[in-house]
């Protein structure tokens, strides 16, 4: 990655239209951002990009994503895989946060730390929720306070389950208790501390969230309901709950189609949000990316199995802006600079200097072209040219198509696969010693 770069030209929304603007980054962070910057002397490793014609957008934040898999529900073979980091790259978003989902007994919150710090190390920046559906719910020291405070990349509880048959139908009191618990391990920890709530289909809504809001001075911002489209009546109740001042969460992976004439398409579910009055800032989109979508029918019965995509929330903001004729900085608003502040992420968000250098560039038609995360390039001219580790499965030895070089470094992939760090101190520095000791562990 080079010291420093450049780019020009660019039609800038921060989300905020800015006009055409140069860019600087360095380090990470976005350095500098004037009408033309002019850089003079030698500086040999600086890297300019012409983004004339293109929008610049800050890179997509992503709170609900089954980063380690999910699913389950129709048996074991229905369990969906780990996302990738070139899906994630390439859907333009750069922040991502972790959750489980209706399995937590072979999914756990361990696993799901490790595949974000996995994530982090590739190239993007990651967070988790500890917990699953069921109450009491999963954690990783013993109570979700006490993973607030000490796990840093956990920073808020979830997701868990209300108003859906898979869920424990847990109490008022124990809702009050769980948000308590985020609401103090956040403000213990530094860090948001929401309770990221899975609404279901049941007939009740958002009902529970009403009543624990009455029975106790727990403050709104604690909660964050989502897949609120996943039906109009509950899309009735998620205005109401805007209206009233709290956070609303669409799910750009629920849409209609062919198994699925109840869902309310996330574009037309935050136009009808902003119809009724609910203020943009209070509308946030996550993708569901990489958990099931069971399809059941009036007995319960799975009738169908999809896997939720991460590709959706840019697809359905494009929607938003194009047929629904949302301003370009409202909508890109509720897919960054709004879900920074619920998360309480004030290095993302925005394209402004000092913040994170997390920049999303895409054509007039909106289509993604290039993308940077934490100042790095992994996407360039609608192409990944960052993977991660195990991605392209014929470099997986004993995958069918693997070929003999499987196993060995590929320095074409933007860094190595599986050859340790160069800083790695040589434990064996005669190389007729470390033949000799050389082993191969099976996991």
């Amino acid at each position: 990655m080079p010291a420093l770069t450049l780019i020009r030209h660019a039609n800038l929304f921060a989300p905020k239209p800015l006009g055409v603007k140069d860019i600087l980054i360095g380090a990470g962070s976005i350095l500098a951002i004037e009408d033309s910057i002019d850089l003079h002397g030698a500086i040999p490793d600086i890297e300019v990009m012409d983004a004339k014609g293109l929008y610049c957008f800050p890179g997509l934040i992503d709170q609900h994503v089954h980063m380690a898999g999910g699913g389950g529900e129709g048996g074991f073979h229905y369990r969906t895989p780990e996302i990738s980091l070139s899906h994630i790259t390439t859907a333009g978003v750069t922040t991502l946060v972790g959750v489980l989902g209706t399995d937590g007994v072979t999914r756990t919150t361990s696993e799901l730390l490790a595949k974000a710090r996995g994530l982090d190390f590739e190239g993007v920046t990651t967070y988790i929720y500890c917990g699953a559906y069921q109450v009491p719910t999963r954690t990783l020291t013993g109570t979700p306070r006490s993973d607030l405070i000490h796990i840093e990349k956990v920073i808020g509880v979830g997701e868990i389950a209300i108003s859906d048959t898979r869920s424990s139908h847990p109490s008022e009191k124990e809702l009050a208790e769980l948000a308590s618990e985020a609401r103090v391990g956040g403000l213990l920890g530094g860090k948001a501390g929401v309770l990221h709530l899975h609404v279901g289909d049941d007939d009740s809504k958002l009902d529970p969230l009403f009543q624990v809001l009455k029975k106790t001075e727990l403050p709104k911002s604690v909660f964050t309901p989502t897949h609120v489209n996943r039906n109009p009546d509950l899309l009735d109740d998620a205005v109401r709950y805007g209206l009233e001042g709290g956070f609303v969460d669409v799910t750009s992976g629920i849409r209609p189609d062919k198994h699925d004439h109840v869902s309310v398409k996330p574009s037309k579910a935050i136009r009808k949000l902003l119809d009724a009055g609910v203020h943009p800032s209070r509308i946030t989109m996550s993708s569901d990316s990489n958990g099931s979508s069971p399809i059941f029918d009036d007995k319960g019965k799975l009738v169908a199995m999809g896997i939720g995509s991460i590709a959706t929330l840019w697809e359905e903001t494009r929607d938003a802006i194009v047929e629904e004729e949302i301003p370009v900085e409202v909508a890109v608003g509720i897919i960054t600079r709004h879900v920074a502040r619920v998360l309480k992420l004030g290095h993302k968000g925005r394209i402004q200097a000092g913040l994170d250098a997390d920049l999303l560039f895409t054509d007039e038609k909106y289509r993604i072209t290039h993308v940077f995360a934490k100042g790095r390039q992994l996407v360039q001219d609608a192409k990944p040219i960052v993977f991660g580790t195990f991605e392209n499965a014929d470099r997986v030895p004993g995958a069918p198509d693997s070929k003999e070089s499987s196993g060995k470094p590929d320095t074409k992939r933007g860094r190595p696969m599986i050859s340790p760090d160069e800083d790695d101190p040589d434990d064996f520095p005669d190389p007729d010693e470390r033949q000799r000791k050389s082993r191969r562990p099976c996991c």
